[in-house]
């Protein structure tokens, strides 16, 4: 992989305009399960009579709300995890001056907490509370659980995650910034998705640049559109990739 992280090393150095497209691979460093491999999500959340995706929908949510919470809060709430040297890493990417657009699929809000200025959250973020009736934010301090299971805010109003379940459509707005970063790109970096989540997995398509990367442990469909392949742990090949342009800088 050296060789690979000084490829890529030498693109970013090339590159202006940087999307990285995310998934839940690379939050696994952080302690966060991914949805479809053995064990994650919808192994965890799976019931007798539902399966994963069915118990993040829309529907299940307004016919078993106080389970839809126990589920969310058991496997989709991680109030003490940190960014990961992934999440970092397009960080200093934008510190040394590059213009950096996180596309993610993930609720998590780590990438926000690394300090990226422009994060495109596709479904939307599990840190952030909604007011079912107006769809108002809600601080989650003021959010309790009341005697049915409900998550309600201080007057008594049930509250949401503000996550697209499934069933609900994407944030217009979202879909659009998204494809139109991707689609003006110099360089584009995926990192930790299967893109199998549909339309998310088409936006790749968009991209017209000269180098598209992928850094994930398993091949994904579309593995011809790139230029760089790493079938590897995300942290340890961008540790490597940072080490180069460390020196690189020091040079």
């Amino acid at each position: 992989m050296e060789q690979k992280a000084k490829e890529l090393a030498m693109i970013i150095e090339q590159a202006q305009n940087i999307v990285a497209f995310t998934g839940a691979g690379i939050s696994t460093g952080s302690g966060i399960p991914d949805f479809r491999s053995s064990g994650g999500v919808f192994d965890q959340i799976s019931g007798r009579h539902y399966s994963g995706e069915e118990a993040l929908s829309a529907p299940f949510f307004e016919r078993n709300p106080a389970l839809f919470y126990k589920n969310f809060s058991e496997t989709l709430s991680f109030p003490d995890a940190k960014p990961n040297f992934s999440h970092s890493f397009f960080y200093e990417l934008e510190k040394m001056g590059k213009n950096v657009t996180i596309v993610t699929q993930n609720v998590d809000g780590l990438h926000e907490m690394a300090g990226n200025s422009r994060v495109l959250d596709l479904h939307g973020s599990a840190t952030r509370w909604l007011r079912v009736a107006d769809k108002q934010e809600v601080a989650f301090e003021t959010i309790h659980t009341d005697d049915k299971g409900i998550m309600v805010d201080a007057t008594g109003e049930r509250v949401r995650p503000d996550i697209v379940l499934y069933g609900e459509q994407l944030d217009y707005n979202v879909i659009t910034d998204s494809i139109r970063a991707i689609s003006e790109a110099d360089l584009l970096i995926v990192v930790g998705t299967s893109l199998q989540v549909s339309p998310a997995n088409t936006f790749v398509e968009t991209f017209r640049g000269k180098h598209a990367v992928l850094i994930n442990r398993t091949k994904v469909p579309m593995m011809d559109r790139f230029t760089l392949i790493a079938q590897t742990d995300s942290d340890t090949f961008l540790k490597e990739v940072w080490n180069v342009l460390e020196k690189g800088a020091r040079a």
